[in-house]
C-alpha cells in the first residue's frame, strides 16, 4: 500500500504543539506579569507624586507668595539621580484662578483642573475625619485654624523655634480630604496627578508618564523577546526529544519494509535504550510475525504438496481420457463427452502446475538460472508466435525492438512473463485490433511495453490486476480462456529476475504493461 499524500510528521506536530501550549502559557504569564509591573509602577508613580506634595504641603500656608512658591517648589520638586521632574499648578477656590504653576506644567488642562477641583462651599460642607491620634493644640496667638475651624496641627520639626532668637511659626496647611489620583491627556503625553486641597486652594502635582510607559515598553519587549527564543528552545527541544522517541518505531518501519512474502524471517531488534511501551510493542509485532510466518509457510507447504500430489492423477485421468478419445468414433456423443473431460482435467493440470510455481515462488524456492543474452534477439521468436496468434484472431502485430539489448536474467522465466502478457493482449483485444511490442534501452534500464487496443480496464479493479485468480466482471465467462493466475505469475516471475511489472495506464481503446529490469 502507498503512504498516503496527506501524511503529517509527528515529530513536526508535536513540536507545533509544544510551542503552542507553551506559548499560551508564556502568554498568560507575561499579560498578568505586565499587569502587576504596571500596576506596581503606577502604585511607585503615586507614592512619589504623594511624597512630593506632602514636602511641599508641609511648607506652605495661606501667606504664601509666588515668589515663595517658587522657591519651595524648586527646593522640593528638584530631579534626583536623572528622574523625570515633577510638575505643580495651584489653584485658588474663591476666584477660580491659578495661583501658581511650575515650569513645564501643561497649559492646555486649566479647563480641566478648574472643573475638577472643590469649592469653598464643598470643602467647609465636608469637614476632615478625625485623626485617630489627634496632634495636641498649637501654641496660643496662631489663630489660623481657628479663624477657619480646623483642628490646630503640630509644626514640623524644621518650624520649631530655636534657641536664642525669635521666629515667627508659620502654621501647616492641613489637607481636608484623601488627595485625589488621576491621569489626564495633554498635547500627547499622559500625565499623573494628584490634587490635594484645603479651604483655601488645590494644589495639583503631576508627573510625565513617558518614562513610564517607556519602562513598561521595554519591560515588554524584552519580555517578548525572552519569550520567542524561549519558544524557539522548546520547540527544538521537543523535536529533540521526539526523534530520540521515534527511534523504535523507525525500526519498526525500516523491518516491515523488508518483509516479503518470500521472506516472513526478519524481526525487529531491540535496543536497551527503549522505554517499556515501545519494548512491549516490538515484542507483540516480534510474536505477531512469527505466527504469520508460521502460518505462511503452512499455506504454502499446503499448496505445493496439493499441487505434487495433483500431478499423477492428473497424469493418468488425462492419458485415459486420451486413450478414450482415440477409441471413440469421431462426432459420437462419447467422443464429445471424452473430449470435454479433456479439456477440463489439461485445465486442471495448468492450474495445478501454475499453483506449484507460486508456491516455490512464495518459499523463495523458485528454480532460477540466470544467464547474460541478448534479449532483442529473443524476442524475434516472441514475435513469431504473436504473429501467428494475431492472425488467427483477425489483430495486427506492431513491434519496434531496439537491437543488441543484454540483459542478465532467466531466459524462461522471463520469456514467460512476456507471453503472459502477449496472451492477454490478444484475449482482451477488440475486432479488426493490434497488438504492439517495443523494447528499449533507457539509460541503464531495458524497458519492455506492450500495448493492445480494447476497452478500458476500469479504475477501480486496477489495484487487484495482479492478485491470484482475480478476473475482471467481463472475463468471468468460460469464452475467454484463462483461470486468473497469468499476471500474478508473470509478476512473480519478473520479480525472480528482479525486474517490475505494472500497469503503466488503461484508457478507452488503449492499455499499456511495461516490464523494466537492469541492462546487462
Amino acid at each position: 500500500m502507498s503512504q498516503p499524500a496527506s501524511t503529517r510528521s509527528f515529530r513536526v506536530r508535536l513540536a507545533l504543539q509544544t510551542i503552542f501550549v507553551a506559548g499560551s502559557l508564556v502568554a498568560a504569564f507575561g499579560a498578568a506579569s505586565w499587569w502587576y509591573a504596571s500596576r506596581v509602577l503606577e502604585r511607585s508613580v503615586d507614592a512619589r507624586i504623594t511624597a512630593q506634595a506632602q514636602r511641599m504641603w508641609n511648607r506652605v500656608d495661606p501667606r504664601t507668595t509666588v515668589e515663595e512658591f517658587q522657591t519651595i517648589s524648586d527646593a522640593v520638586f528638584a530631579p534626583a539621580g536623572g528622574e523625570a521632574p515633577i510638575v505643580m499648578v495651584v489653584k485658588e477656590h474663591a476666584q477660580g484662578t491659578t495661583i501658581f504653576s511650575t515650569q513645564g506644567a501643561p497649559e492646555d488642562l486649566d479647563a480641566y483642573f478648574r472643573s475638577s477641583f472643590p469649592t469653598n462651599e464643598e470643602l467647609r460642607s465636608a469637614p476632615p475625619e478625625p485623626a485617630e491620634n489627634p496632634p495636641p493644640p498649637a501654641a496660643r496667638g496662631d489663630d489660623f485654624g481657628e479663624l477657619l475651624g480646623l483642628p490646630r496641627l503640630d509644626p514640623p520639626p524644621h518650624a520649631q523655634p530655636q534657641r536664642g532668637r525669635a521666629t515667627r511659626f508659620r502654621p501647616q496647611m492641613p489637607m481636608v480630604r484623601d488627595p485625589v489620583m488621576f491621569t489626564a491627556r495633554s498635547r500627547g503625553v499622559d500625565w499623573r496627578w494628584g490634587a490635594f486641597s484645603n479651604p483655601h486652594y488645590t494644589m495639583f502635582v503631576g508627573l510625565s508618564l513617558r518614562e513610564f510607559y517607556a519602562d513598561v515598553n521595554r519591560m515588554g519587549t524584552w519580555y517578548a523577546g525572552a519569550a520567542i527564543i524561549a519558544l524557539a528552545l522548546a520547540g527544538l527541544a521537543a523535536l529533540w526529544t521526539s526523534k530520540r522517541a521515534m527511534k523504535p518505531l523507525e525500526r519498526v518501519v525500516t523491518t516491515a519494509q523488508r518483509l516479503t512474502a518470500s521472506d516472513l524471517a526478519e524481526r525487529i531488534p531491540f535496543s536497551r535504550d527503549d522505554d517499556r511501551e515501545f519494548a512491549q510493542l516490538i515484542a507483540v509485532l516480534n510474536e505477531m510475525m512469527q505466527r504469520l510466518e508460521g502460518s505462511f509457510q503452512q499455506a504454502v507447504r499446503f499448496t505445493a504438496d496439493a499441487s505434487h500430489e495433483l500431478k499423477t492423477p492428473l497424469a493418468i485421468m488425462l492419458a485415459s481420457l486420451d486413450d478414450a478419445l482415440r477409441n471413440t468414433t469421431p462426432g459420437s456423443a462419447e467422443h464429445e463427452r471424452f473430449g470435454s473431460l479433456f479439456e477440463e482435467a489439461t485445465r486442471l493440470k495448468t492450474i495445478t502446475q501454475s499453483l506449484l510455481l507460486l508456491s516455490q515462488a512464495d518459499a523463495g524456492r523458485l528454480p532460477t538460472h540466470p544467464e547474460t543474452y541478448d534479449l532483442s534477439a529473443d524476442l524475434s521468436r516472441l514475435i513469431e508466435d504473436g504473429e501467428i496468434l494475431c492472425e488467427a484472431a483477425g489483430l495486427t502485430l506492431q513491434h519496434e525492438i531496439e537491437p543488441s539489448v543484454t540483459v542478465h536474467a532467466d531466459r524462461a522465466l522471463l520469456r514467460q512473463v512476456f507471453q503472459n502478457l502477449l496472451s492477454n493482449a490478444i484475449k482482451y483485444n477488440r475486432e479488426a485490433g493490434h497488438v504492439s511490442l517495443r523494447l528499449a534501452r533507457e539509460a541503464s534500464e531495458a524497458v519492455f511495453t506492450i500495448i493492445n487496443t480494447g476497452a478500458a480496464i476500469p479504475a477501480e479493479i486496477q489495484p487487484r490486476l495482479f492478485e491470484r485468480f482475480f478476473r475482471g466482471d467481463k472475463a468471468h465467462n468460460r469464452q475467454t480462456d484463462g483461470f486468473g493466475l497469468g499476471l500474478n505469475i508473470a509478476a512473480e516471475f519478473a520479480r525472480a529476475n528482479h525486474a517490475t511489472l505494472k500497469l503503466l495506464r488503461s484508457e478507452e481503446d488503449q492499455t499499456i504493461f511495461e516490464v523494466r529490469l537492469a541492462t546487462a
